[in-house]
């Protein structure tokens, strides 16, 4: 980290020893301020007692698990935009869901892939520090509108920087730091919304999961700048192609969240399916990779239906698209596939 950067403190809890001593490893070179819990209850009463700009929590663990840590954290004031990382050894859809739905914003496999961890940690420690480097700018700012003004111009100058800079503050909040797309916490906000309308007109949504295609092997090929880069360019040619009214978001990862308001499958399919062509026909130079595709699982929220529910219908039509040989578009078995 640069020297000059604000001091920042992660706190990671874990059950196991050799995990801890294994983040201490990877971490310290970062120049971060390090603590550990061993448990869950520890890890309570170091948030209760400090205040940490990046939380690793292990999912399972005895007493206070993972999620419940996380949702403890979200209620205190001080953590409502801290970062939560998982660390977890389940990556089955449902965990993962409810990791997300308790606060978290990223999640590390088990075993560390060391690069990956280290990588990933830095991406959410540059988010919050350029959310704190805002919020003192702000406190300063707001300090400065206090005292006496000596003009009213320089007063409505100074409440127009005050407002901008709350509205930087606010996008930085809810966008993906690398891709610039709606983060997985406002997408869920933007789609509570489009459900209550929804149900009051009773009129369908439709919904596509996204994940870029053997991914995996772009990073490890050619780096994870370039798959920084390829991602960067995923989200632009998607945005390029979205209609009045969708919304994109990035989901996690190399997966993408796309809602069709007021859509029924087939047009679902069809506006994912034009997703898809785009990446497909895209002019990727990708060394030793070859072109880039996504594989798209598509399915559609009836009225009074829960998000959740359909959210597992597209991802069992998105597990059926890679079975069947990826780049190409699945909705809900026997349907449009």
């Amino acid at each position: 980290m640069d020297k000059e950067q604000l001091q920042l403190t992660v706190l990671a809890v874990d059950d196991e020893p050799m995990n801890l001593k294994l983040i201490d490893a990877l971490l310290r070179p970062l120049e971060v301020h390090l603590e550990f819990a061993e448990d869950g209850a520890k890890g309570l009463e170091l948030l209760g007692r400090n205040q940490y700009d990046l939380l690793l929590f292990d999912i399972m663990m005895p007493g206070i698990d993972g999620l419940e840590l996380c949702k403890l954290a979200r209620k205190n004031p001080l953590y409502k935009d801290v970062p939560v990382m998982m660390l977890t050894a389940l990556t089955g859809k449902e965990i993962l869901l409810k990791a997300f739905e308790a606060g978290a914003v990223d999640y590390i496999t088990k075993p560390f892939h060391g690069p990956e961890l280290v990588y990933r940690v830095k991406a959410q420690l540059k988010l919050r520090q350029l959310q704190r480097r805002m919020e003192t700018f702000t406190n300063e700012l707001n300090l400065q509108v206090l005292k006496a003004m000596k003009t009213e111009r320089d007063l409505l100058q100074s409440q127009l920087a005050l407002s901008e800079a709350n509205k930087t503050l606010v996008d930085w909040a809810h966008k993906d730091a690398l891709t610039g797309l709606w983060n997985r916490r406002k997408a869920w906000d933007l789609m509570e919304y489009e459900a209550e309308r929804s149900n009051r007109q009773k009129r369908t949504i439709g919904i596509a999961v996204m994940d870029l295609d053997r991914f995996k092997r772009v990073n490890d090929t050619l780096g994870h700048e370039v798959g920084d880069s390829v991602l960067k360019a995923a989200a632009a040619i998607l945005g390029g192609n979205l209609r009045k009214g969708d919304i994109l978001a990035r989901w996690g990862g190399e997966e993408f969240l796309l809602v069709f308001p007021e859509t029924d499958l087939e047009g679902s399919f069809q506006a994912a399916n034009k997703m898809r062509l785009a990446l497909e026909e895209a002019a990727w130079e990708l060394p030793g990779v070859g072109g880039l595709t996504v594989s798209v699982g598509v399915a559609v929220k009836q009225p009074g239906e829960s998000w959740n529910e359909t959210l597992k219908q597209a991802d069992d039509a998105l597990y059926r698209a890679k079975g069947k040989g990826r780049n190409r578009v699945e909705g809900p078995a026997g349907v449009l596939s």
